[in-house]
């Protein structure tokens, strides 16, 4: 059983702190929404972010977006998706679900599910959860993706395997530490930083190939 988590991803609604900005009014008018209930967004929201504590990790939910579409898309059966976002939030990703390509329409899904909690349709597709990151990743084996690891195979059998969901950075201290406390494996697949998308597609390679 593969376990996708896809650990600090870029994906929050508008913090209250910059909800009254200009460029975050102006899109809220336009959307006909509550500035807090739309999802931040670097490209629309840039110049309300430059107050924002990490900046350089937010706004970008276009590369979990991408990430999500590619692990849907594999032929695994035995695959479990979980998204820990940047604020501590799981959700959980039923694998049979078919999110929209459209980008626009996939933010407003998710707009949808940080209002109300859970998207259903014939079941839950989307939820967010009571776990931890933690809670995610015990009773298993954790490989944690990252450039500053071992190159070699993620292994087979039942593992999770963490990839981070952000655009600039490296996982929070906290995170590291919980890796190391869980006795996580570091592997890399570069020797410099590559995109959380070009990792996924090599993780699920990987699996595929191994697995019986």
């Amino acid at each position: 059983m593969l376990r996708l988590v896809f650990v600090e991803a870029s994906l929050e609604t508008i913090p209250k702190s910059i909800a009254n900005h200009p460029s975050v009014l102006s899109d809220a008018k336009r959307r006909k929404k509550r500035p807090t209930e739309m999802i931040l967004d670097d490209s629309k929201h840039h110049l309300a972010m430059k107050s924002l504590e990490k900046r350089e990790k937010r706004g970008r939910p276009d590369i979990i977006h991408q990430c999500l579409l590619l692990a849907l898309d594999s032929p695994i059966e035995d695959l479990e998706i979980f998204v820990h976002t940047i604020n501590d939030i799981v959700i959980w990703i039923n694998r049979e679900t078919r999110l929209p390509r459209n980008y626009n329409r996939f933010i407003g899904l998710m707009e949808d599910l940080f209002k109300k909690g859970e998207i259903k349709a014939d079941g839950t597709l989307l939820k967010i959860t009571d776990l931890s990151l933690r809670d995610v990743l015990r009773d298993r084996k954790v490989v944690v993706m990252s450039e500053k690891g071992k190159e070699k195979d993620i292994g087979s059998g039942d593992v999770a395997v963490c990839i981070g969901a952000f655009p600039h950075g490296d996982f929070d201290e906290k995170n590291v530490e919980l890796f190391r406390e869980l006795n996580a494996e570091f592997v890399s697949i570069a020797k410099r930083p590559v995109t959380a998308l070009y990792t996924t597609c090599r993780v699920i390679s990987s699996f595929q190939r191994i697995s019986p």
